[in-house]
């Protein structure tokens, strides 16, 4: 087996051995797991350490002859980001060049080179760093010991996995988007509803013992071509459940099948063909036969619908119609979203998961597109009525908990509402940072960031839970950690616009004018809103860049004509800028609003 390792297929960076030709990657003599996509881009990466390797060439290699689009490559380097961690001399392995491509960075010795490392090209005029310190040697592990780790890497993959789980008892499993079979694109609304309803449902039978995946980073593997056991590894989880809709009239034919990651072997598939109305008690059933197979005993129906009880049709298609609305982010779709879950009530006012969603709509349209007064006392409205009819409903206690926090200020009942909706749902990210969010709020930063952390473990792919927290670094002061975190949501979604105005926002506080000045034009680019802009002037002013700051700032105080801004956001503005009157005036407006 030995002799079968060509030395010139392997390389060696910091504690890694890679050996390019059996597609092997060691870490101080243990296997490292990693889905093969990532594996095949490490390997280009490695082959051509030192120079840049474009995006184009690196889909070409790692996806021959397959269209595939530019942000999965950026996730395969972020998830490589994610497991490599930093080399000897405290830098990733992996940097971006802005709009040409990736390069690898580390000092990389090839197995068959001299004694002296092959150092990497020096850095050109693309990189914000100084060329790389060459890494300490290290002793080689005798490939003959690596053979045989390859042969237990397999058997090691699961148990590696597992190991991000919140606990050793925790089953960890992922719902992929339902499959829209009735040939009629308008009907995706339905498989994306029918979905997340049985996210939900999933995360509440058993907390303790099973963890469920949330719907934002399901999301990405709608339409994938990923095999099971690749979507297994990427989400940390043992389980994956896939299945199709189709709707016909009066009738729905729902399949669903859980499968067992690792191994891509079937646990069971079932095929449900019904009446429409029935769709609830389908729900149930398939979540009676996720439980039932994994051992898993079901908490009593409290937290869920009847799924005996009535379903009125019309109500629960506006309320799926809403759902879909909300998700894709937009002024318009917002306004839609609460018209539909308006209708619904009116159909069917005893439902609560239908004021639930209302108040999350209210929510949406804060911040961004209307101010505090104007939609709080709605989405107040709307989540004391869903907690009133549904006490168990763990979305009505985070929109509570989110209300009491930002436009209360009431500190002890947000507490309250968010560990209520916890205990009901701890697979719920908009709980675990609802809560993160409290705690910063009260300088417990520690805490916060551990909250944190639990929200990537359930929604490990969002942009969205990754944008909200990157404020709770930047408000512990941890900039290294905020600049990191900028960098690695980046990676997963590059046009996102929050991560370069926390950068700059970072970036100022460290006193780096150049890389503050270019993450405050990537922001205005990225993130062309009022509150967005007012926040990057605020970036440009405290490097000492005073007419770009008033221009910046000047376009923000322009859109809000139209638009929501953040009145504190820009008396902080106006205070960088050193116009004292102008701040207290915001600050005047910001109390008015109720701004946070």
């Amino acid at each position: 087996m030995g002799s079968s390792l060509k030395t010139k297929h392997t390389y060696e960076f910091g504690v890694y051995q890679l050996d390019t030709e059996e597609k092997v990657l060691v870490r101080e003599g243990q296997p490292v797991a990693l889905p093969p996509k990532d594996l095949e881009t490490l390997v280009v990466l490695v082959e051509k350490a030192g120079h840049i390797v474009g995006k184009e060439e690196l889909l070409e290699k790692v996806w021959p002859g397959v269209f595939i689009e530019e942000n999965n490559l950026a996730r395969r380097v972020f998830n490589l980001r994610q497991v490599l961690g930093e080399g000897p001399d405290g830098c990733k392995y992996i940097e971006t060049i802005p709009k040409r491509g990736y390069r690898f960075v580390g000092s990389v010795r090839g197995l068959g080179d001299s004694a002296e490392s092959r150092a990497p090209a020096p850095r050109t005029s693309d990189s914000p760093h100084s060329t790389l310190q060459t890494s300490r040697r290290r002793i080689l592990w005798p490939w003959a010991i690596a053979a045989v780790l390859i042969v237990a890497a397999n058997l090691l993959t699961q148990h590696f996995w597992r190991g991000r789980n919140a606990s050793p008892d925790r089953v960890m499993l992922a719902v992929l988007p339902f499959e829209n079979l009735s040939g009629d694109a308008n009907e995706d609304y339905f498989a994306d509803g029918l979905t997340e309803e049985m996210i939900v449902q999933l995360g509440q039978v058993q907390p303790s013992r099973l963890g469920v995946i949330a719907r934002t980073s399901i999301v990405h593997y709608k339409h994938t071509k990923q095999s099971i056991a690749e979507i297994g590894r990427e989400l940390g989880v043992g389980y994956v459940m896939e299945g199709s809709v189709r709707r016909a009239g009066g009738r729905v034919r729902i399949t669903a099948q859980l499968i067992q990651a690792a191994q891509q072997t079937h646990v069971w598939a079932e095929t449900y063909e019904r009446s429409l109305d029935d769709v609830l008690t389908i729900q149930s059933e398939i979540a009676q036969k996720v439980t039932d197979s994994l051992s898993i005993e079901l908490l009593p129906a409290g937290t869920r619908l009847d799924a005996n009880a009535h379903l009125n049709l019309d109500s629960y298609d506006k309320y799926l119609l809403g759902l879909h609305e909300l998700g894709q982010g937009s002024k318009d779709s917002v306004t839609k979203a609460i018209h539909y879950f308006q209708e619904a009530i009116e159909e069917e006012p005893k439902d609560a998961r239908l004021y639930s969603a209302l108040s999350q709509a209210y929510d949406a349209a804060t911040t961004y597109y209307s101010s505090p007064t104007e939609v709080m006392p709605r989405a107040k409205e709307a989540a004391l009525k869903a907690v009133e009819l549904d006490p168990n409903l763990a979305s009505a206690h985070v929109k509570l908990g989110y209300v009491h926090l930002f436009y209360d200020w009431d500190w002890p009942a947000a507490e309250k509402e968010y560990r209520r909706a916890l205990e009901i749902n701890p697979s719920s990210p908009e709980a675990q940072l609802g809560y993160a969010n409290y705690l910063g709020t009260l300088g417990r930063f520690d805490e916060a960031l551990s909250r944190v952390q639990q929200a990537y473990l359930y929604d490990p792919l969002a942009v969205e839970s990754r944008n909200e927290a990157l404020w709770i670094y930047y408000f512990s002061g941890r900039m290294p950690e905020t600049v990191d975190q900028c960098h690695k949501t980046i990676e997963l979604e590059p046009a996102a616009g929050t991560p370069y105005i926390v950068l700059a926002m970072a970036y100022a506080q460290m006193g780096k004018r150049a890389e503050t000045l270019r993450a405050a034009e990537d922001a205005v680019h990225f993130a062309d809103f009022p509150s967005g802009n007012a926040t990057t002037a605020s970036a440009l002013a405290q490097v000492g860049e005073k007419l770009k700051a008033k221009k910046v700032l000047a376009r923000a105080l322009e859109q809000a004509k139209q638009r929501y801004v953040c009145r504190f956001i820009v008396a902080a503005a106006y205070t960088e800028l050193g116009e004292n009157e102008k701040a207290l005036q915001s600050l005047q407006q910001a109390f008015l609003q109720r701004s946070t």
